[in-house]
């Protein structure tokens, strides 16, 4: 039995004496592949090799280089500066409101606050202070426009840019100064058209038209002006602001219906055609999108209301899916 035990131990010493001399002579083979001092090469090449796939590897990489260089230079000179060459996807504005918070204190631009407690809506304030600033800033500088009509069919270029219309504060009501109505539960917010390069509106000619579809639900703009007892103008592009939770607008008016406890800012609720088309950052580089300022002075306390803001143009066709025609938001103001 001891036999045996002296035997097996020596052929396991045996196998793993053969495994290290296996494992050391496979190293020393990768160091040889790494450099044979005998045949002078490095990783299995020699100087001339080297050299021969170097220089290949260089010019065809700079071919490469100078084939990407071209296909760029050739797109980007086909290229208008001044607009995108395909606008599919935006045949038609869609609607953005401000106060709209910054991701840094919460993205949304729902408005829910307490009426009299500033720490409840001093962010909004803030963020319509912060907004309303180039506004003020341009009020010397950018043309007082007086033609309301729209713009088109005229050559522009850096030598003779087209003229951007000062959009006047002072059209802003009680809306344009700080607190702006929420110390008292009043809330106001600006609704504007977002900017589509070359993009204007068209005027009804026929008011009945002048509707929402299923995906808004607005009211007719008949209705909305003649709360507000004002004559439709062809030449203005109008908003209404409207309760799509109750379904006849008791909790955004205290009324059923469209009710001028909602109000406008200009005071017809429109936006004149002057300010259209928009041509583009190089163009117009101090172009400021025109407002509409809406006041809700009789929201029903304490209530989620579902606040939703439409535009009226023929050439507007509301669509969900696209977000185009209106925006929805929650307003809530509790006491």
């Amino acid at each position: 039995m001891s036999d045996t035990k002296d035997s097996d131990s020596d052929s396991g010493t045996g196998r793993c004496a053969g495994c290290m001399e296996s494992t050391s002579e496979k190293f020393r083979g990768f160091l040889n592949f790494l450099w044979n001092p005998e045949e002078k090469t490095v990783l299995g090449r020699g100087g001339k090799s080297w050299g021969r796939i170097l220089i290949f590897y260089l010019f065809y990489y700079a071919f490469l280089a100078a084939l990407f260089a071209v296909s760029i230079t050739i797109v980007l000179g086909t290229l208008d500066p001044n607009e995108p060459r395909f606008q599919t996807r935006l045949q038609a504005p869609g609607l953005s409101i401000q106060p709209k918070l910054d991701a840094s204190i919460k993205r949304t631009s729902d408005v829910i606050f307490t009426a009299g407690q500033a720490d409840t809506y001093t962010q909004y304030t803030n963020t319509l202070t912060e907004f309303l600033k180039p506004y003020k800033e341009n009020q010397a500088t950018l043309n007082n426009c007086t033609n309301g009509k729209v713009k088109i069919n005229q050559q522009y270029s850096m030598e003779k840019p087209p003229p951007s219309c000062r959009f006047d504060l002072a059209d802003l009501g009680p809306c344009r100064n700080e607190p702006y109505g929420y110390d008292v539960g009043r809330p106001c917010i600006f609704v504007k058209v977002n900017r589509i390069i070359k993009w204007y509106p068209v005027g009804f000619t026929d008011l009945s038209k002048a509707v929402g579809n299923a995906d808004s639900n607005a009211p007719p703009l008949k209705d909305v002006l003649m709360a507000r007892n004002r004559a439709y103008d062809p030449n203005r592009m109008y908003v209404s602001c409207y309760d799509v939770t109750s379904g006849n607008q008791t909790y955004l008016n205290t009324a059923a219906g469209v009710s001028a406890n909602t109000m406008y800012y200009p005071e017809d609720n429109g936006i004149p055609f002057k300010y259209f088309p928009y041509y583009g950052a190089f163009l117009q580089k101090d172009y400021m999108t025109p407002l509409v300022a809406v006041q809700f002075n009789k929201v029903t306390r304490n209530v989620d209301v579902r606040v939703r803001c439409k535009a009226y143009a023929l050439n507007i066709q509301d669509n969900e899916r696209m977000r185009i025609g209106y925006f929805t938001f929650t307003l809530r103001v509790n006491e």
